[in-house]
């Protein structure tokens, strides 16, 4: 972002209507646990949608595989060197590591979740998941943070591995790899083949990711060859992006019924898990796409990309962090027990909530650290040709120096 770019306003040739996409993830990811909280979910065809909106998930990762793989294409595209993988990992950390700190210690003070040393210490590391499990109350949505980090730390040696394999056929083979193994893996941990949560872990969700990696792809070749098939199909869809939705759409409601499993926190069998999985990483990757493509006048993508919807989804991070917590208050000063229902006033006022701690977090801790990494004090250290790449990769990156692909 240049200088005299403004706070709010888009960088050039960014995507705003993904801002939209990752403040309705957000949204969803709330919804999803204010609706298990009080019971909703068990109830009616809203109650199914409630269990269901957990699919806010299989957006973030999308989200993040596309815009952080992003420079690599790129680079790759260009014949340039690579991002700086030291540049890439502080921003990883500084986005990260802070706020999530922040929460965590507001979680062990205020709920009195501390758990004993080990949880502590498991989760301060981002490892809460692994071994026997160290999740704490009014912090476990923090899974998915954990298999975030893991496809952070990994992704460069990922980007090295593709740059290697010249062809679109040897491409498509690992694409087909990933895809393969995150549906084996997901099988056995549904019929208690691996540990206990192991069905958290990278290799469970790894599609996810690769089909926000796929998108990085189709978009930066339909913005090279403007006369291409990838470019003629984004073309098509341009001005009716609901087409694409109402595809998505229908998968939608493949994922509500009971083939995708039980509403509740009952487990699924291993076909069962399998049909969500995939339900979910298509809607997402059907979402997400439609986002990419929409041209700005239509109605969807001047929904998601209005100040209301970029400023959700500026703030998401902080939401995904503070939720539960929020949750957790509001149901105890209306003096709604668990599963007790009111949903309504319960939603409205954790949604108001956490926007409004989330806020904080953005304005007092996230924006100013990110606004300090963002100066280019070190500029010099890196050949220009990969500031170009890095650069151009990162357009549609968040405002006031965020790093694209933020987890939420």
């Amino acid at each position: 972002m240049s200088a005299t770019q403004r706070a709010g306003e888009p960088v050039p040739g960014s995507v705003p209507a993904l801002d939209g996409v990752r403040g309705l993830a957000a949204l969803l990811v709330v919804l999803t646990h204010v609706g298990y909280q009080t019971g909703e979910t068990a109830h009616g065809v809203h109650g199914a949608l409630l269990a269901r909106a957990d699919f806010g998930v299989a957006l973030f990762f999308v989200l993040s595989g596309l815009l952080l793989y992003r420079p690599w294409v790129v680079a790759d595209a260009t014949a340039q060197q690579g991002p700086s993988w030291r540049r890439y990992y502080r921003r990883r950390a500084v986005r990260i590591l802070p706020a999530y700190w922040l929460a965590l210690l507001a979680v062990i003070v205020l709920a009195g979740a501390g758990g004993s040393r080990a949880d502590v210490l498991a989760n301060a590391t981002l490892t809460q998941v692994y071994g026997s499990g160290h999740l704490l109350p009014d912090f476990t949505q923090t899974w998915s943070l954990c298999t975030e980090v893991v496809f952070y730390l990994a992704l460069p040696w990922l980007a090295a591995l593709v740059t290697r394999l010249r062809g679109p056929g040897a491409r498509l083979a690992l694409l087909g790899a990933v895809v393969a193994v995150n549906l084996v893996w997901t099988a056995l941990a549904a019929a208690g083949h691996l540990p206990d949560l192991a069905g958290t872990w990278l290799p469970g969700h790894a599609a996810w990711f690769a089909a926000g990696m796929l998108l990085a792809v189709l978009s930066d070749d339909a913005r090279r060859r403007p006369r291409g098939r990838v470019a003629q199909w984004a073309a098509d869809f341009a001005d009716r992006p609901g087409t694409v939705l109402l595809l998505a759409a229908a998968l939608a409601a493949l994922a509500v019924t009971p083939l995708a499993g039980p509403r509740t926190l009952s487990p699924s069998t291993a076909a069962e898990s399998v049909v969500k999985e995939v339900a979910y990483g298509l809607v997402a990757l059907l979402v997400v796409g439609a986002a990419l493509v929409a041209a700005p006048a239509t109605p969807m993508a001047r929904l998601l990309a209005c100040r209301p919807a970029r400023w959700c989804g500026r703030v998401g991070y902080g939401v995904f962090l503070w939720h539960l917590l929020v949750l957790d208050g509001v149901m105890g000063l209306l003096g709604v027990p668990l599963f007790g229902g009111d949903v309504l006033p319960v939603a409205a006022l954790t949604v108001a909530g956490s926007l409004a701690v989330a806020a904080l977090s953005w304005t007092l801790l996230e924006r100013p650290l990110l606004d300090r990494l963002s100066r280019p004090v070190s500029s010099h250290r890196d050949p220009p040709q990969r500031q170009r790449a890095e650069r151009d990769g990162e357009q549609g990156e968040r405002p006031r120096g965020a790093a694209a692909g933020e987890h939420v």
